[in-house]
């Protein structure tokens, strides 16, 4: 188990890795602290997290967090008023890939409307607090990358808002923190859907030296330090993480022959409309 300063190294130093593993966490959603840090320090585990400053300071959530839970047959209902659409539900891969075919205005102009319709409140906060990310940190072995302000789709904003959105994200998380951010995962981070050569320069432009993807894959020299793949595990017990992990490669093929079509189909052939 390796961390985050040593994978940098491993990038851009020459620093021999074999049989290494780094684990990293997005979003910074608070369940890091309450579940996840009592097991790093357990068995003292380096982890990086990307988290958004914003979210620490104000607690309001990311339009993702917010309509956990909800109904997607019904949001797509208000997706299809939005936007004039005659859109059937599939699944629920289908309703996200459809808001994640917007920029982050018309995402919350759904998810606003749908919420007003059917009186829902906004959730509970998600987000650490800095009191928390500060104490992570100071255990020395949380390191603490951006993950920008807003999480929208990098791909579907103006070059202005994205320079704002990871450029601010940067220099506000390093107010907080009172240190220099090295690292950033992109919102999503599908490679060539979500980001691409214009948010490498800009990360390049603030000073970032490793950024992480989301392409299902092992890690190695052969990486674009800017677009650094990585596994995901977002549920299940011992022995499905197990089973994924060896599986390797082949798991996203063999995800799509079980469940059917997944998000990024929906993405390369959704325009949105």
């Amino acid at each position: 188990m390796v961390s985050a300063s040593q994978l940098e190294k491993f990038y851009h130093d020459g620093l021999p890795l074999k049989n290494a593993c780094h684990i990293t966490v997005d979003d910074g959603d608070i369940s890091v602290y309450t579940h996840l840090f009592p097991l790093i320090k357990k068995y003292q585990i380096p982890i990086s997290i990307y988290v958004s400053p914003q979210a620490v300071k104000t607690g309001k959530n990311f339009w993702f967090q917010e309509i956990a839970g909800y109904s997607l047959p019904d949001l797509l209902k208000s997706y299809n008023h939005i936007f004039q659409a005659k859109h059937r539900f599939i699944n629920k891969y289908q309703v996200n890939a459809l808001l994640k075919s917007h920029n982050l205005v018309e995402i919350h102009r759904v998810i606003d409307w749908h919420k007003k319709k059917n009186g829902i409140d906004d959730k509970p906060r998600r987000s650490l607090t800095l009191e928390q990310l500060t104490e992570l940190r100071d255990s020395g072995l949380v390191e603490i990358g951006s993950h920008t302000l807003n999480h929208p789709i990098l791909k579907n904003e103006t070059e202005e808002l994205v320079d704002y959105e990871i450029s601010q994200s940067i220099l506000d998380l390093e107010i907080l923190l009172g240190e220099k951010v090295s690292l950033f995962a992109y919102p999503n981070g599908i490679p060539g859907i979500d980001f691409g050569l214009r948010e490498m320069q800009i990360l390049k432009k603030c000073g970032i030296k490793l950024a992480f993807s989301t392409k299902s894959e092992g890690f190695s020299l052969q990486d674009n330090p800017f677009s650094i793949p990585r596994r995901g595990i977002t549920k299940g017990g011992p022995v499905f993480v197990f089973s994924k992990l060896a599986i390797g490669n082949f798991w996203e093929t063999l995800k799509k022959l079980l469940k059917g079509k997944q998000e990024p189909d929906f993405r390369r052939h959704s325009s949105g409309k």
